[in-house]
């Protein structure tokens, strides 16, 4: 969630220059508009450390801290999905006021997520967001040609590779570079040699892209599962 970089703009839309500050132990410098007492964020989301929000939050009234506590409501509703859940605490500096305890629930969609890699090799960001493109497909009953490209490139770098896995991964990258419109001459000439499969690696390839498939649909049902348990 990106709560470091939007409080500010999300919660009090003020200018540093309009903002007082005090110094605390906890948290260092605390910036809040003028005017108003200081209020500190800490977010902690399953899974992650927690985040601390400590500019540009501060309230006069009651009524404040029941706008910011809406905000951060809303926000985490609209950011994460269905099986994450935020504790979020809303704390006073230099103020004898109790915090303010709540939880919220994500509330977007599940949808399949990109596997694990083998080795923890995960392959660039552009390659990551084709991925993502492909999962959106709701009709996908199999992994597409870019999953098992990431997936066969990932492996190749945890360790080699056999001789019958080198010419799928070559057969496939061609067919993801063609895709994108790529001319196969000089370094990449050498792709041509992979224009097709024989017919048992056609049945690997088969079984690899349903394997990857099937570990999306797993993790997927699993976080169903948990989103239920949250909810109770």
């Amino acid at each position: 969630m990106a709560y470091r970089k939007t409080a500010k703009q999300q919660y009090a839309r003020h200018k540093l220059s309009s903002l007082a500050k005090i110094k605390t132990k906890r948290w260092g410098e605390v910036h809040y508009p003028k005017g108003t007492k200081p209020v500190v964020a800490e977010v902690k989301i399953a899974g992650s450390e927690p985040t601390v929000i400590k500019e540009g939050l501060g309230y006069k009234k009651p009524s404040d801290i029941e706008a910011i506590k809406k905000a951060f409501e809303k926000k985490v509703k609209n950011e994460l999905a269905q099986d994450q859940k935020a504790d979020v605490e809303l704390k006073f500096p230099n103020d004898r006021k109790a915090p303010v305890r709540f939880s919220v629930v994500g509330e977007q969609p599940l949808k399949p997520r990109i596997i694990n890699y083998p080795g923890g090799w995960g392959p660039p960001e552009g390659i990551v967001e084709d991925i993502r493109k492909e999962l959106q497909n709701p009709k996908r009953k199999t992994a597409s040609d870019v999953e098992v490209v990431a997936y066969l490139s990932s492996a190749s770098l945890a360790g080699p590779p056999s001789e019958e896995w080198v010419r799928i991964y070559m057969y496939m990258t061609r067919n993801y570079l063609k895709s994108k419109g790529w001319k196969f001459d000089g370094s990449t000439k050498f792709l041509d040699e992979y224009k097709t499969l024989r017919e048992d690696d056609k049945r690997e390839l088969k079984q690899l892209r349903d394997w990857i498939f099937e570990r999306q649909q797993k993790d997927l049902a699993e976080r169903r599962k948990q989103a239920k348990k949250i909810v109770k």
